[in-house]
C-alpha cells in the first residue's frame, strides 16, 4: 500500500516538474516568442480597433455598428446623423 503511494505521489511530481519546464521553455524557445508575439499584435489590433482618430480610445460596448460591418465611434455617429454638435 505504501508503494502505490510513493508512487503516485512520484508521478504527480514528475507531472509538475515537466509542467514546469515545459511552461518556462515557451518563453524561451522560438516557438513561445512567437506565441507571444501574435498575442500582443491582437492585443494592439483590438485597441486600434477601438480607437476613434478624432475623439481617441472608446469602449466596445459604446461603438456603434455600421451596416457594413465597420464600427463607429459614438460620436462622430451622432455628427453624422444629426449635423455638427458642439
Amino acid at each position: 500500500m505504501n508503494a502505490i503511494i510513493v508512487e503516485s505521489v512520484l508521478f504527480i511530481g514528475l507531472l509538475a516538474v515537466v509542467g514546469t519546464l515545459l511552461v518556462s521553455a515557451l518563453g524561451i524557445t522560438p516557438f513561445g516568442r512567437r506565441i507571444k508575439q501574435t498575442a500582443n499584435r491582437k492585443r494592439i489590433d483590438k485597441t486600434a480597433e477601438l480607437t476613434c482618430p478624432i475623439h481617441g480610445l472608446q469602449r466596445e460596448e459604446d461603438l456603434v455598428r455600421l451596416p457594413n460591418g465597420e464600427p463607429l465611434c459614438p460620436l462622430c455617429y451622432k455628427e453624422a446623423v444629426h449635423g455638427d454638435i458642439s
